[in-house]
């Protein structure tokens, strides 16, 4: 089987229908709520200064990040660890042969936590540095990943560095099209978030807070980050199954 970015993106679709009451119970509780409530404790990040080639002006912001991540930073490293474990149990209960509870997924998930954070980790890095770099690069890792998640949730005895491989290989020759699928999601992402963070900014603003509102915010600012990291879930799961069908 051969795929497309559209071809794709609608199997991925109609696996999420599939089982969408476990995954959206599973995501809600360790995907969005951990990200909702760090946004709600939190303070913001710093804004990245408005001329970012002067020298004075970065390292101005660069203390302020450090200050900003002394006091903030464990709140989003946990949100993170959550996630990756509600990711880990999603894909278990997605590709376990003998399709094992929701109980069982849990308890999988975290025996193997370690290994599932060093591939997130691992692909997170490369990625982010991408996006930053010109976006394109960073969603075109992000497809050559895409399967490791789903290729250590199958096989128990897989490792991290040996998982990221697997996930190059099987991509081969799918690359352009699974980074079309990204583009297309990264996209959408983005048209739903950059308002959310102007009105979010707003909000915060001294004298124009409303709590309702900001709390209604930055819950979409949580809710549209946690579909997307499913969206790429549901997809590495179908580029594994593709893959290792071929015997690639």
């Amino acid at each position: 089987m051969s795929l497309t970015f559209a071809g794709l993106l609608s199997v991925a679709w109609r696996l999420f229908r599939r089982d969408r009451a476990l995954v959206l119970r599973l995501a809600a509780l360790f995907v969005f709520l951990p990200a909702f409530a760090a946004l709600l404790l939190c303070d913001p990040l710093p804004p990245l200064p408005p001329a970012p080639r002067d020298e004075l002006m970065m390292r101005a912001w660069l203390a302020a990040v450090g200050e900003w991540g002394q006091g903030n930073a464990l709140f989003y490293l946990l949100a993170d660890l959550l996630a990756s474990y509600g990711v880990a149990a999603i894909a278990l209960l997605l590709l376990d042969p003998d399709r094992l509870t929701v109980g069982q997924a849990l308890g999988q998930a975290l025996a193997r936590l370690w290994s599932f954070v060093l591939v997130s980790v691992a692909v997170a890095v490369p990625v982010g540095l991408g996006l930053w770099l010109l976006v394109l690069p960073g969603l075109y890792v992000q497809a050559r990943l895409i399967a490791a998640v789903p290729a250590l949730a199958r096989h128990p005895a897989l490792r991290a560095g040996p998982a990221l491989r697997l996930s190059w290989r099987l991509t081969k020759g799918q690359d352009w099209a699974i980074t079309g699928a990204l583009v297309t999601l990264f996209l959408a992402q983005w048209v739903v978030v950059s308002p959310l963070l102007s009105a979010d900014e707003a909000l915060r603003a001294p004298g124009s807070g409303d709590p309702v509102l900001l709390g209604l915010v930055d819950a979409l600012l949580a809710a549209v980050p946690a579909a997307y990291a499913i969206a790429v879930l549901l997809m590495g799961v179908v580029v594994y199954r593709v893959g290792a069908s071929r015997g690639s």
